[in-house]
């Protein structure tokens, strides 16, 4: 359907052009901003007021206070309780942050015990795993609605603003995927902006799932994203929907006049 060459390569190889930036976080190396992506030739996403991120349970010394000097006002937490049971958001009292929590799908305790049972699955494969992370990103699709609280905060607040997941690359890079739509973007830079999750890959923390006893090779496949998972989860809005603006619309509350609320609101002229 799509061509990913290209988009691979240049997520891997053209991040200075492509502009958005990591936060410098070493406790969430995926957190990193949507400021500085290009919509347009004459547009982009103005710098320090759109963060996502995975989760940031435990931060001490300069990661706290590089999360602080971002001053985030607001968090839509996308995880399930269990998941914040686990690891609770870091949330500095100086800061008076708005925290929401909108969790995405199903991913439950059930659902996390499906993915051990494919990882130590005697007959495991990579396809395995592949078709596991599509199924679960089209599961988000089936339940869009979710994502209206993020759309909503986006529309009122006037502050940065914080959305993320526990890993950061799967409901938050849909979501992403969903915004820059929304903002304008093409689908080379949506796509870019979802495979630079993989940058975080080998700086995230694997001692958690490594307690299960899971193993380390089988590990790795699951902690990246490959383009086929959002791909697969837009072929099922298209589906559903009929286009990507039709569920912006009927699920989010997302229609033209919104639109012009949000790039008024988040874009910039491109300095020439």
């Amino acid at each position: 359907m799509k061509q990913y060459i290209l988009i691979i390569i240049t997520s891997l190889l053209s991040i200075t052009a492509f502009g958005q930036k990591h936060a410098g976080i070493e406790k969430s190396p995926n957190f990193r901003e949507l400021g500085g992506i290009a919509v347009n030739e004459n547009e982009k996403i103005k710098e320090g007021i759109i963060y996502r991120s995975g989760s940031f349970s435990e931060l001490e010394n300069s990661d706290a206070q590089t999360f602080k000097a971002t001053g985030i006002k607001t968090i839509v937490d996308f995880r399930s309780s269990f998941e914040i049971d686990k690891e609770p958001d870091y949330l500095p009292e100086e800061l008076d942050i708005t925290w929401i929590n909108a969790p995405i799908g199903n991913l439950n305790p059930a659902m996390l015990g499906k993915f051990t049972q494919v990882l130590m699955s005697p007959d495991f494969d990579e396809k395995a795993v592949e078709q596991l992370m599509i199924d679960i990103n089209v599961g988000f699709i089936e339940n869009a609605s979710d994502f209206k609280p993020l759309f909503d905060e986006l529309l009122e607040t006037e502050n940065p603003l914080l959305f993320h997941c526990s890993a950061g690359k799967d409901r938050t890079g849909l979501a992403s995927s969903l915004l820059l739509h929304a903002l304008g973007a093409d689908w080379d830079t949506i796509m870019v902006d979802f495979m630079r999750s993989n940058d975080a890959v080998a700086k995230l923390d694997k001692s958690k799932p490594n307690a299960y006893g899971i193993p380390q090779d089988r590990l790795d496949m699951l902690m990246g994203v490959k383009p086929s998972y959002l791909e697969s989860a837009w072929d099922k809005a298209v589906q559903k929907y009929g286009t990507m603006d039709n569920l912006l619309s009927q699920e989010l509350g997302i229609g033209e006049d919104e639109k012009k609320i949000l790039r008024s609101k988040y874009l910039e002229k491109i300095s020439q």
